[in-house]
């Protein structure tokens, strides 16, 4: 059961770039992810009380770490949606597999824990992913250090590929700290606060802005859908089956994003992009089996 459910999230979320990136035609990240987390917030808050009937006890250490996780996922989804603006969603997304390469060297220096063969291998091929992806043949082997140091949304999906490398330490304390333990209340409050973050911003800007997102009324419903299901499959499945194996799965939207890349916005480069981040989905597996 719970490999259908990993298998539907992760369908459900290789479509989300998609949508962002045709909504950021015509507005800026702010208002996209303000627009698309306050849909999502109905059906996440309708899911999570049908499957868990009851508001859990929490202490201060939940609040702590839903804020910090909070603040922390405006960053790195502002960073993510800014990069799509400025990249090809089949560039920009591969690129986050990099978020379990940063968690192993995060553990590896501040919890001293020495990465397993299977993990340093799979590092390995993501890097050689992450390489593949941006080379360019007539403009030689450094084209990829330079897109890194001269294509904004490069850098900007490698911070965000960080900051999520770190926000599931705050969320796991955040479910650790529920009484009986809610990891679907702990999604809805850290989304609500993400919300709420954002909202001060987008009230600030022009009017305009928000009416461009408006223009794209299927897009902007959809995404909203889609960030209120996605989670309930997730969480659901990582409390069926095992979270190196769930976490696997998740790895294949990338590859079809990749491909609905193609398809849908006729983005170029299908062929080499393709392999390159079956090649990062691969190193991304054999980290989390590495760690399982």
């Amino acid at each position: 059961m719970w490999v259908f459910l990993a298998l539907g999230a992760a369908l459900l979320t290789s479509f989300n770039p998609i949508l962002y990136k045709r909504m950021l035609r015509d507005s800026e990240p702010v208002i996209v992810v303000w627009g698309v987390t306050l849909l999502s917030l109905p059906l996440l808050g309708l899911f999570t009380f049908i499957l868990t009937p009851y508001v859990p006890s929490i202490d201060g250490v939940f609040v702590l770490s839903v804020l910090g996780s909070a603040g922390l996922n405006v960053i790195a989804h502002l960073a993510s949606t800014r990069a799509l603006k400025l990249a090809d969603a089949s560039l920009v997304t591969p690129l986050l597999i990099f978020s379990p390469v940063f968690t192993v060297l995060i553990s590896a220096v501040f919890l001293s824990e020495v990465p397993s063969a299977e993990g340093m291998l799979g590092m390995g091929f993501v890097l050689a992913g992450a390489y593949a992806i941006n080379y360019n043949r007539e403009q030689g082997w450094l084209t990829p250090f330079k897109s890194l140091a001269l294509t904004p949304g490069v850098g900007l999906v490698l911070l965000a590929g960080l900051i999520w490398a770190v926000t599931p330490l705050f969320e796991k304390t955040a479910i650790l700290h529920t009484e009986p333990q809610s990891p679907r209340f702990a999604a809805l409050v850290g989304t609500a606060l993400l919300t709420l973050i954002l909202s001060p911003f987008v009230m600030a800007r022009a009017r305009s802005m928000i009416r461009g997102m408006l223009g794209h009324r299927t897009s902007l419903l959809l995404a909203g859908l889609i960030a209120g299901t996605a989670p309930i499959l997730g969480y659901t499945a990582f409390s069926l089956g095992y979270v190196g194996y769930v976490t696997t799965l998740f790895k294949l939207s990338t590859l079809l994003t990749v491909i609905w890349s193609s398809i849908l916005l006729k983005e170029g480069n299908i062929r080499s992009r393709l392999p390159a981040s079956l090649v990062m989905v691969v190193g991304a597996i054999l980290i989390a089996l590495g760690n399982r």
